[in-house]
């Protein structure tokens, strides 16, 4: 399997990238003509290269060209993630209170009451797809309600998030369309936040944070809209893209569902597992701000670098049986899945809050989960960036009698 078959988007090497990310860290750093980019995929590598901000810059991340000064700044492209510390480190900590780990604790409640929610509706059922009814309504409803944007608009963020992801990593979408989108999330959120800035305390969630780290200069309207967006596109579309791995993994290995129902103090370390085999982000792009030197290999400046985090993530160099999923790692969270450095995920502990909750709830809840399709039938997602299955028809036969707890 090459690059070659990421690129262009074949079924089978997205479904699973594993012998083609073998391949990259065989070949070391390399140029490759496909992504003109230079692949980075051994772990080591990977490492350095996150952690050095200078030299490797984020303003290419999802393989656009950076913004240059004539460009209309009024566009939707990502606030945080195209940015370099110190901006960078300025704009993180606007908003970086609402995702410390204990104030996304204090939300497990309410995730456990939307996951019982969409539980309590699939009993009975004969046509579940445990995509559509759970991993993708699930993570928008949550991150709704951690920015406090209306909950009755759900519905059209998801599917404005999924509309302006659409060209991320090689899968096209209807490019018009995507423009429309953009215009009609981007109205909506300027009028979200007239609302809060006409009260006397916008608030103290993220748009109430965002709303006033614009009363005070720190940011202009067209940069508020762009981060609340950025916020909410990447608070549900990664997480849909982990929980619908999760449950395919789970779903096709009874002994494991088992074995997590008897010791469900073994689930987030599933969880760690999930994240690092089947990463919903397998790489970011870099551009090398000076000529510099990775794995030996020299880097011009102004060179991109398409940094791959799932191949770091299944590297033998630093992953014990990595081919396997372990549950008795003493490394199991230190994996990429989140990134590394300055830009590490800022929402990575209520992901794995709401991977940790739909476990253990859809374990509860049921007591054997049976795809209705083989691995090699299961459709994923037309990107090299983003990864995850888009449908996961499912037989679940609930316990006698069908009932979902809430919290525990």
């Amino acid at each position: 399997m090459r690059l070659a078959d990421l690129v262009a988007l074949d079924p089978d090497a997205l479904r699973c990238p594993a012998d083609a990310y073998a391949d990259f860290r065989e070949r070391g750093v390399h140029y490759a003509p496909e992504v003109d980019a230079y692949v980075v995929a051994r772990h080591d590598d990977v490492v350095s290269v996150l952690r050095d901000g200078r030299r490797f810059s984020s303003a290419n991340t999802v393989g656009n060209p950076p913004a240059r000064p004539e460009d209309d700044g009024k566009g939707l492209r990502p606030l945080l993630l195209l940015s370099d510390d110190p901006l960078h480190a300025r704009r993180r900590s606007i908003v970086n209170r609402v995702f410390t780990p204990s104030r996304v604790a204090a939300w497990e409640p309410r995730v456990r009451e939307v996951c019982a929610r969409y539980l309590a509706a699939l009993p009975g059922r004969d046509d579940v797809d445990l995509v559509r009814d759970l991993a993708a309504p699930l993570p928008i409803r949550v991150i709704s309600m951690l920015l406090g944007v209306p909950q009755q608009d759900v519905d059209s963020f998801r599917a404005w998030s999924e509309e302006i992801t659409a060209g991320l990593g090689g899968h096209g979408g209807d490019r018009e369309k995507r423009e429309r989108v953009q215009q009609e999330f981007a109205a909506y959120i300027s009028g979200q936040l007239d609302t809060r800035a006409a009260l006397a305390d916008p608030g103290s969630d993220v748009l109430g944070l965002v709303s006033q780290a614009e009363r005070a200069g720190e940011l202009v309207r067209h940069e508020c809209v762009r981060f609340v967006i950025e916020l909410i596109i990447a608070g549900n579309i990664t997480t849909t893209h982990h929980l619908s791995s999760s449950m395919a993994l789970l779903a096709r290995d009874p002994e494991l569902q088992s074995r997590l129902r008897a010791e469900p103090d073994l689930i987030p370390r599933f969880v760690e597992e999930s994240l690092r085999l089947e990463s919903p982000i397998q790489g970011f792009y870099r551009l090398a701000t000076e000529d510099s030197v990775v794995g030996g290999v020299d880097i011009p400046a102004g060179s991109r670098l398409l940094v791959f985090y799932a191949s770091a993530n299944r590297d033998p160099d630093a992953w014990a049986e990595c081919p396997h999923l372990k549950l008795d790692r003493s490394n199991g969270s230190a994996h990429l899945a989140f990134g590394r450095g300055a830009h590490a995920c800022l929402g990575s502990s209520l992901a794995r809050l709401e991977g940790r909750v739909v476990v253990e709830m859809l374990l509860d809840a049921v007591a054997e989960v049976e795809l209705l399709v083989t691995p090699e039938q299961t459709p994923y997602l037309p990107s090299f960036v983003n990864h995850g299955p888009t449908s996961l028809p499912a037989r679940l036969r609930f316990r006698e009698p069908a009932t979902v707890a809430g919290e525990r």
